[in-house]
């Protein structure tokens, strides 16, 4: 006997019940850090985490200080950050192309290689103008920084990344693919109190930070870090829709 599919969720239905599960999952039962949601302009500054001031020894703009969530507790072992969804786009070379790009970069002009400054890491990537991130401890970072993570290397589909303190990583859309794919985990590095969100960016995407002055734009970002039990039922929840659509598949088959 062949089931019926249309009481079967679509794609698109199944994707935003994965969303729904995550944040129940994530901002009511999780009492470490609750879904929170972060606006991020185009020129905020990644390089700024942590000081007074965004620098900018490339020249061409600093921008400003990019955005920073105090979890309220310093990190131990077994912690992931998730996001849930990141939206908007942002254009990093206004006035000459405008390449409009998302969260992941894609549409970018070019990709980056930027060096690290003031005890936060500089990337390597494809792409340019993707969502940024850094784990803080309580301290402000200071030289030597950590070895810069090179995402060219290591590409973007990463099903998980485990970031050292002051250590820039890239987030994009917080899923394996652009716009689609399963949900990314961040590992928050044991000593982690701050989680700051920004962008990489130089004159010509080369050498060292600046360049911020002609970025438009902004992304949304909502992330959360739930307690370990609590993630282990969230991975199984996404588990149990891909067999419910795998299950869709065949039937439709």
């Amino acid at each position: 006997m062949r089931l019926s599919t249309k009481c079967l969720p679509s794609r698109p239905h199944r994707r935003r019940l994965v969303a729904f599960f995550a944040l129940f999952i994530s901002g009511v039962l999780s009492p470490l850090a609750p879904a929170t949601t972060l606006t991020i302009p185009a020129d905020a500054n990644i390089f700024g985490a942590g000081h007074a001031t965004p620098p900018a020894p490339g020249g061409g703009g600093a921008g400003e200080l990019p955005p920073e969530f105090d979890f309220g507790f310093t990190a131990g072992t077994g912690l992931v950050l998730i996001f849930t969804s990141v939206t908007g786009s942002v254009i990093f070379d206004s006035g000459s192309g405008n390449h409009v790009n998302d969260p992941d970069g894609v549409g970018s002009a070019s990709g980056i290689d930027v060096n690290s400054f003031d005890g936060v890491s500089g990337t390597v990537a494809n792409t340019a103008g993707f969502l940024a991130g850094v784990f803080l401890g309580a301290t402000e970072p200071s030289d030597p920084a950590p070895l810069r993570l090179d995402f060219t290397m290591i590409g973007t589909s990463f099903t998980s990344l485990s970031p050292q303190l002051n250590q820039v990583f890239f987030i994009g859309d917080g899923l394996t693919g652009d716009g689609t794919g399963s949900m990314q985990q961040f590992n928050v590095p044991t000593g982690a109190t701050r989680l700051v969100l920004g962008f990489v960016d130089a004159p010509n995407y080369h050498g060292d930070p600046g360049g911020f002055s002609d970025n438009t734009g902004s992304f949304s970002a909502t992330f959360s870090i739930p307690e370990p039990s609590v993630f282990a039922l969230l991975l199984g929840g996404a588990g149990l829709l891909g067999l419910v659509g795998r299950r869709i598949r065949a039937v439709r088959d």
